[in-house]
C-alpha cells in the first residue's frame, strides 16, 4: 500500500511534468545555495549508568558540513539537493580521528499548483516537521544531530485557512535509496520504518490553531539479533490524535495535545498506548521578552503486569532531544536512543533576552515512570522516580554568518536507578553559514 502511494506520487508528477516545459536555461529567477559548518564539542559523564564506579566520561568534537542548493526549473517547480558530512574525533577515550561519509541529505522535487492552485506536491529526501515535533521530526534517530530527513512524498492542499497533508514515508534501516561517498554503512533506525498518514491544520481564527492527524505506521526487519532482549518483531500501529493552540489575552498561551495508539505485533501481541501534553505559556512586553511556562507531558508505559498487550508509547517520527540531549543516551539502555516512552516530565522553564544577540533560558524538569523497567539489574532498580534534571541554554548570534549556544544539563537520579550518582551533559557549539543565489 505504502509503495502504491509512491509509485502514484511519481506518476503525477510525470503527468504533470508532460504539460509543463522545463526552461531552467532562460528562467530569470535565481536559483539559491547554501554552505555550513558545525563545530559541536560535547563532554558528558555517567550518562547510561548513573554510576560513578564505571567510567564512561567521554569527551569529543563533531565536525557537520553541509552543501545546498535550490535551482527553480521553471516557475513552479524547484529542484532541491543538498550533501552532508558529519565527523566525530573522540578525545576521551581517546580514539582514532576517521573521516565519515557523505550522503545525501535532501533530494526532492517541489511542485506547487499541481492542476489546480493550493495543491502541491514534494517527493523525495526532506525534513517533515509538524507541531512541536512530538510526533513528527526525525527520521533518522540513529546517526544523532547529523540529519533528520524522511524519505517521503507530501501531497498537500491549502485552501483560505485549512491545510491538509498526505504524507507517505519509506525509512530503511540502512541507506539503499542515494549513493554514499565512502560509505560506513551507518544505521539510520534500527528497522525499516513505512507510514502513511494525513495530518490537518486549521486556523480557526486569529487567536486560535488545531491540529489533527493520523498515521499508519509499520516497522518491519528489526536489524538486532533476535536474543537481543530489545528486539522488536514486526508491528503495525496507528496513531490518531490532535493538538490546539489557544492564544489568551496579556501574552498568555495555551497549548494542548493528546494522541492514542493501537495494532499489533507478529508475535500476536496487541498495541494500546498513549500521549498527552499540556502546558501553558506567559510572555511580558518587556524589552528583555522574558517568559515563563509550565506544564506536564505524559508517554504511556509498558505495564509488566499485562503480558500480551504491550502500552508503551511508539514515538513515530519523533525519537530527537526535544526534552533532553543527555536522556536520550540514558534511553539506550530502554528501548533505544530517543525512544521517549514510559515517561512522565513536570516542566517549568524561564528565559530572557538579557541583550539583542543573546537569549538564555532555563528549564527545570521533574521526570517519572509510569511502571519500574525489568532491564539490567546493574541499572536500573524497582522504582518510578527518574529523577531531577536542571538545563540551562544560551544562544548567541553574531551576524548573518555565525551563531552558537552553550548547553549544561544534570540529573539527579531517582529509585528507577540502581545507582543514584549525578550526571551531567556539556556543549558548545558554533555554526558559520553562507547563503546566496546565482541566476541560472
Amino acid at each position: 500500500m505504502i509503495r502504491v502511494f509512491y509509485y502514484l506520487c511519481f506518476a503525477i508528477v510525470l503527468l504533470w511534468a508532460a504539460r509543463v516545459p522545463l526552461r531552467a536555461a532562460d528562467d530569470p529567477r535565481a536559483a539559491e545555495f547554501g554552505f555550513e559548518q558545525r563545530v559541536r564539542n560535547e563532554n558528558w559523564n555517567n550518562i547510561f549508568d548513573y554510576s560513578d564506579r564505571t567510567d564512561d566520561q567521554r569527551n569529543q568534537i563533531r565536525y557537520r558540513t553541509r552543501l545546498w542548493t535550490n535551482l527553480p526549473l521553471t516557475p513552479k517547480i524547484t529542484l532541491a539537493a543538498g550533501l552532508n558530512q558529519e565527523t566525530c574525533q573522540v578525545i576521551v577515550p581517546r580514539q582514532p580521528y576517521r573521516f565519515d561519509e557523505v550522503i545525501f541529505e535532501t533530494a526532492y522535487l517541489d511542485i506547487r499548483d499541481l492542476f489546480l492552485k493550493g495543491l502541491s506536491l514534494r517527493v523525495g529526501r526532506q525534513n517533515l516537521i509538524r507541531g512541536e515535533g512530538a510526533l513528527i521530526f526525525e527520521g533518522t534517530a540513529w546517526d544523532g544531530s547529523r540529519t533528520i530527513y524522511s524519505n517521503a512524498a507530501v501531497l498537500s492542499y491549502a485552501r483560505q485557512n485549512v491545510k491538509v497533508d498526505w504524507i507517505g514515508v519509506l525509512n530503511p534501516a540502512r541507506e539503499r535509496f542515494l549513493p554514499r561517498i565512502h560509505d560506513r554503512r551507518r544505521m539510520l533506525t534500527e528497522w525499516t520504518d513505512q507510514a502513511l498518514g494525513t495530518y490537518v491544520t486549521w486556523k480557526l481564527n486569529r487567536n486560535a490553531d488545531v491540529e489533527s492527524y493520523y498515521f499508519y505506521k509499520k516497522e518491519v526487519n528489526d536489524t538486532r539479533a533476535r536474543s537481543n532482549p530489545q528486539f522488536q518483531p514486526d508491528r503495525h500501529v496507528s496513531t490518531a490524535g490532535g493538538r490546539l493552540v489557544q492564544r489568551l489575552a496579556n501574552g498568555w498561551t495555551a497549548t494542548s495535545e493528546a494522541a492514542g495508539q493501537w495494532g499489533a505485533t507478529h508475535a500476536h501481541e496487541d498495541i494500546r498506548a498513549w500521549y498527552a501534553f499540556s502546558h501553558v505559556k506567559k510572555e511580558a512586553a518587556a524589552k528583555t521578552k522574558p517568559y515563563l511556562l509550565g506544564g506536564y507531558w505524559g508517554f504511556s508505559g509498558d505495564n509488566p503486569r499485562t503480558p500480551g498487550r504491550i502500552e508503551g508509547w511508539d514515538p513515530l517520527f519523533a525519537r530527537w532531544p526535544k526534552w533532553s540531549e543527555l536522556y536520550i543516551y540514558s534511553q539506550v539502555k530502554e528501548k533505544g536512543a530517543a525512544y521517549w516512552t514510559n515517561t512522565s516530565l513536570w516542566q517549568a522553564e524561564m528565559g530572557f533576552q538579557p541583550w539583542k544577540p543573546v537569549r538564555w533560558r532555563f528549564t527545570y524538569y521533574r521526570m517519572g515512570a509510569y511502571h519500574p523497567f525489568a532491564g539490567d539489574p546493574k541499572i536500573f532498580a524497582g522504582g518510578t522516580s527518574r529523577g531531577n534534571m536542571w538545563q540551562t541554554r544560551l544562544d548567541f548570534t553574531v551576524d548573518k554568518h555565525w551563531n552558537g549556544h552553550v548547553l549544561y544539563e544534570a540529573l539527579a537520579p531517582g529509585d528507577f536507578y540502581r545507582v543514584g550518582s549525578l550526571t551531567y551533559f556539556l556543549r558548545f557549539e558554533l555554526i558559520y553559514t553562507i547563503k546566496g543565489h546565482f541566476k541560472l
